[in-house]
């Protein structure tokens, strides 16, 4: 088992996110994600949080709350969550969503930094965090499970299969950096290796559809050229992109994703 936990900690052993570049990307695609969070309706990932832990009245702390999709979630829920965001246009944003939902502005609580940089003088219920780099990085895997009294929750890409990403990333001749990868799974091995027990599951979503492509400049602009992308870039995705839309002025999306969603019960492993 050390051997597995050695090679997690390697892989989970990186610089320092760059939260400058990070946060100038998040900030030009904050209004796409609110955009999401307005039209976001039930999903897998919040569904089983919600079977797993006793929300109501329990203090939860959102990492990497974005435009507030899933903060919404949480208070719709009774629970007393906050959110973290380093961001400042996603924050904007996700207290404008909140308001907007019925919410009191001065009652929101997101804290406006990166995760290395948050000090709560609290523990929290809960931790959830969905699709967030924040366990990428080994520094930061003794500070969430510190931050837990309950429970974790994360979930997170494994692998996004894009087959029209591809051929625009094909015509310009880019190779594209999505969202996906093992870190949720380093992660869940480093809890094994340190006697934890968490569940874990996997979900197979497939889509296939015709979508207006302003849905997606920005997402596919970001995953050919990297997060200092600039209008000359999306220009150049957009006329790609151009060549295929139909008279509908849509064009057509096959995806198939897998989504890793991991549960660790805190109470549980100290009976």
């Amino acid at each position: 088992m050390n051997d597995i936990k050695d090679i997690c900690v390697r892989k989970l052993s990186k610089p320092r996110q760059d939260m400058e570049k990070s946060n100038a990307m998040w900030n030009k695609r904050a209004r796409e994600f609110r955009k999401i969070s307005s039209n976001a309706g039930n999903d897998q990932v919040f569904d089983l949080f919600r079977a797993k832990a006793e929300l109501k009245g329990r203090s939860v702390i959102d990492i990497g709350c974005g435009a507030g999709r899933y903060l919404k979630r949480l208070l719709d829920e009774g629970a007393l969550a906050e959110g973290l965001e380093p961001s400042v246009e996603m924050v904007r944003q996700a207290r404008d969503h909140l308001s907007q939902s019925g919410y009191d502005g001065t009652s929101i609580v997101i804290h406006s930094a990166a995760f290395q940089d948050f000090a709560p003088e609290k523990k929290y219920d809960y931790v959830f965090i969905s699709n967030s780099p924040v366990i990428s990085y080994y520094e930061n895997y003794p500070r969430i499970i510190g931050l837990a009294r309950k429970g974790i929750f994360i979930s997170s890409w494994l692998k996004i299969k894009d087959l029209f990403l591809e051929k625009i990333a094909l015509g310009l001749g880019r190779a594209p950096h999505t969202h996906g990868g093992s870190d949720i799974v380093y992660f869940m091995n480093l809890l094994l290796a340190d006697g934890y027990y968490p569940d874990f599951w996997t979900h197979v979503s497939h889509r296939e559809e015709r979508v207006d492509p302003k849905n997606f400049y920005l997402r596919y602009t970001s995953w050919l050229y990297g997060p200092e992308y600039g209008e000359k870039e999306m220009d150049r995705v957009k006329r790609e992109i151009g060549k295929y839309l139909g008279d509908d002025k849509k064009v057509a999306v096959s995806s198939t994703n897998v989504m890793g969603l991991l549960y660790l019960d805190l109470l549980k492993q100290s009976l």
